[in-house]
């Protein structure tokens, strides 16, 4: 028994758009993923950014004292860990497009060209 070209062509309808229904969904599915991934990335380096400073900002307290103490100045012994600080900033400061844009933007792409394992 044939099909009548009428229903072919509804079924086919319904089929087509039912497929671009659920390509719809996937790709929604994959824009979320993809989002908290970044979302997780860039949160977990905020934290251990914001530690990091902490950790950075005591140990230079200390170091300020200790220098301090050595130079019979507490001025001078901050002076110095402050002239660390600047000298340190100098290179971020002239080379922050090649270091730390490019590291951020490059591992936002990788994240969002991240492949799944489970595709061929």
């Amino acid at each position: 028994m044939e099909r009548e070209p009428v229903d072919f062509f509804q079924e086919l309808k319904v089929l087509v758009a039912d497929y671009l229904t659920a390509r719809i969904q996937l790709l929604k599915l994959e824009i979320f993923e993809k989002t908290a991934k970044i979302s997780a990335l860039l949160f977990s380096s905020l934290v251990i950014a914001m530690l990091g400073s902490m950790v950075i900002f005591f140990l230079s307290i200390a170091l300020g004292f200790y220098l301090g103490s050595l130079f019979n100045s507490y001025g001078t012994g901050f002076l110095v860990v402050t002239g660390f600080y600047v000298l340190l900033l100098l290179p971020f400061i002239l080379f922050r497009k090649n270091w730390i844009e490019k590291t951020i933007v490059n591992k936002v792409i990788e994240q969002l060209m991240e492949k799944e394992e489970d595709e061929p």
